[in-house]
């Protein structure tokens, strides 16, 4: 079991003490995320008529958006990883079949090639044969 880091981060002016796994840079990094995120609301034109609770709310409306704005690029990126994934195995397919298409024309070409040599052998005998008897 991995210890807790206990890391103390400013969000929206207050100071907590966050606890999880994730390395201490992590934590900060999500909890400059957020502040960044709260910043950007409480900045709006609309934001500096809202109450603290409204802001938080809408900065959790903006984080699960984020949120599933981020699953379905991920969702598509999956996709798009499984259709290529798909076209390299029928190309690996396909470049089976043609090196096995390869294999069987060049042994029809060796097979064409020893009988080649058989009737150019059988035709010399005939034209020795041939002049023998002239």
């Amino acid at each position: 079991m991995s210890d807790k880091n206990n890391t103390k981060v400013l969000i929206g002016g207050t100071v907590y003490t966050l606890s999880g796994e994730e390395s201490e840079e992590y934590i900060h990094q999500v909890a400059l995320y957020i502040n960044n995120k709260l910043d950007r609301l409480k900045h709006s034109s609309n934001g500096q008529m809202m109450n603290s609770r409204l802001i938080y709310v809408l900065l959790a409306i903006n984080i699960a958006d984020d949120l599933f704005k981020e699953k379905e690029h991920s969702k598509s990126f999956d996709n798009t990883i499984e259709k290529s994934n798909d076209r390299i195995n029928e190309l690996e397919e396909r470049i089976t079949n043609e090196i096995e298409q390869k294999i069987l024309l060049e042994k029809t070409i060796s097979d064409l090639e020893n009988k080649l040599q058989s009737y150019k052998k059988e035709l010399d005998e005939y034209i020795e044969i041939f002049e023998d008897t002239n």
